[in-house]
């Protein structure tokens, strides 16, 4: 993602929140708002291994809600 603005677009093109998300990735609503300003604003510098993974599962899940919507 290159911004906020871009992170927001692709939860509401897949009808989810931050917090939904970060509920399916087993996060408070607290840690899934510092994995997004820690992948985004920080671009990913200080990420720990666990948080790429979540990151990854977070895109993944996106993609996969949104392709859900399009067969719709």
């Amino acid at each position: 993602m290159a911004n906020t603005w871009d992170w927001q677009a692709e939860l509401a093109k897949a009808h989810l929140t931050q917090t939904v998300l970060g509920e399916f990735l087993g996060i408070s609503r607290s840690q899934m708002s510092g994995l997004v300003k820690k992948m985004i604003q920080g671009e990913g510098k200080t990420a720990t291994p666990l948080d790429e993974e979540r990151w990854n599962k977070a895109l993944e899940y996106i993609k996969f809600k949104q392709q859900q919507l399009q067969e719709t």
